[in-house]
């Protein structure tokens, strides 16, 4: 299947109300893209999940929102002065810290394992998978999806790899470092793994309660694809799970 037909056999058979989007570096931007029109004015989780209901969005280094956008999506090398009193318990510019890590040095610690060896020149796009030109490849696939649809993506996942604990990784991260920055960075280095995200608890509530995600690399989805309709989706547990997820859409 190409990647149209496999986006929709995944959507049909884990019935979800969110289809998977794929993530792309790009020369150009899109001429149907949405995103912002500067730095500075707001957290990119939400437009990111705009894809997901269908729109095509796109950001490159002077587009990226807050300066913690830009970072995690490797435009810049650092995210802003003070930033590890801004994790911790210090004050930066008049705002109390987020009291996410215990000390600012540990915080400094944190955020320089994420910093970008090369700065991001290109343009990085997010659209549905389905609408994915021929020429077009996913670096990434993520899915917003609710606790069912996780638990599903983790067994099939482990389907033809039952032997692994490292194949579903999750990592205390920023939203988007665990959509983008860290799936990718495993990806570069060669290890074929998904990662569970969005426990980011500043940007949780800027989004439906019920979701999180799984993000991986396009190689990982097409396998799971090939394996799909000899997996449990064709059992009785998975009819019943699918079904009390799919039936609210039905009722409206």
């Amino acid at each position: 299947m190409n990647v149209n037909q496999t986006a929709r056999n995944i959507k049909e058979k884990l019935g979800l109300e969110n289809p998977p989007i794929g993530m792309f570096f790009s020369e150009n931007r899109p001429s149907n893209a949405i995103g912002f029109k500067s730095k500075g004015n707001g957290c990119i989780l939400p437009l990111i999940f705009q894809s997901a209901k269908g729109k095509t969005v796109a950001f490159d280094r002077d587009t990226t929102g807050w300066n913690c956008s830009a970072f995690y999506l490797g435009y810049q090398d650092w995210i802003f002065e003070g930033i590890e009193c801004f994790l911790s318990d210090g004050v930066v510019n008049g705002r109390l810290g987020e009291r996410f890590i215990k000390s600012d040095k540990q915080a400094k610690t944190f955020v320089e394992k994420y910093k970008p060896g090369i700065l991001n020149k290109k343009i990085t796009v997010f659209k549905p998978l389905a609408d994915f030109e021929q020429d077009e490849e996913p670096e990434l696939v993520i899915f917003f999806a609710n606790a069912d649809q996780i638990s599903a993506l983790v067994y099939l996942l482990h389907f033809n790899a039952p032997e692994r604990d490292d194949l579903v990784v999750t990592s205390f991260i920023s939203g988007c470092g665990s959509i983008v920055t860290l799936p990718l960075k495993l990806k570069r280095e060669g290890k074929r793994q998904a990662v569970w995200g969005l426990h980011d608890i500043s940007v949780r509530k800027r989004l439906p309660k019920d979701l999180m995600t799984i993000t991986m690399p396009y190689e990982l989805l097409t396998e799971i694809n090939n394996d799909i309709d000899r997996s449990f989706v064709i059992t009785d547990n998975w009819k019943k799970l699918k079904d009390r997820n799919i039936q609210p859409l039905h009722d409206v």
